[in-house]
């Protein structure tokens, strides 16, 4: 019974915030945003004027970096930056790998800016999404950390290693599905 009471609250919440006007939909999903980050405890910058916050989580023991979300253009956005200086002789193979990678991702694409010398994670997701179903800020976020650590481990084997994009790609997906099978 509790059950079902719960389903149809959850309905009626939905029912209700799609007769709201769309510039409280904004204002809601950021305040579910917010409320996600207090109740994780992450220390976060929050900029309630630009609907922007700025977080960092650790990859590993020794790399950590930054993570932004914000909202704006009817969409909830989430941003890492993975890389932050690259050498230019390299610029070419940075390409070639985040194609690679943006052939492959379900969700979000890696950017390479030339003019900061940088490599990016981006995927957003339309408002009303997170709008009728609030937990989806929790499973984009998780999903935008778990590829951006891909991401990130990737590039540090091209810049480190200097290991040819396609074999880095290759021994990605390969380690994927050896995952896959042991979900199975």
């Amino acid at each position: 019974m509790k059950k079902k009471v719960h389903e149809l609250r959850l309905y009626l919440q939905r029912i209700y915030r799609l007769s709201i006007k769309i510039n409280k939909h904004e204002e809601i999903v950021w305040n579910h945003l917010k409320k996600v980050h207090a109740e994780n405890d992450w220390k976060s910058g929050i900029y309630e004027k630009d609907k922007f916050i700025e977080t960092f989580f650790k990859t590993d023991n020794t790399k950590s970096f930054a993570f932004s979300y914000f909202i704006f253009d009817s969409g909830f956005h989430c941003m890492s930056r993975v890389i932050e200086k690259f050498p230019t002789e390299i610029t070419t193979d940075l390409f070639i790998l985040a194609s690679h990678f943006n052939n492959i991702l379900n969700n979000g694409v890696v950017k390479v800016n030339v003019n900061n010398q940088c490599v990016e994670y981006h995927i957003n997701s339309d408002l009303l999404i997170n709008l009728l179903y609030p937990g989806e800020i929790n499973r984009q976020i998780e999903r935008h950390f778990s590829t951006s650590k891909d991401v990130f481990y990737a590039f540090q084997r091209l810049i480190i290693e200097q290991e040819a994009p396609a074999i880095i790609i290759a021994d990605l997906l390969k380690s994927k599905e050896v995952i896959d099978e042991k979900k199975e």
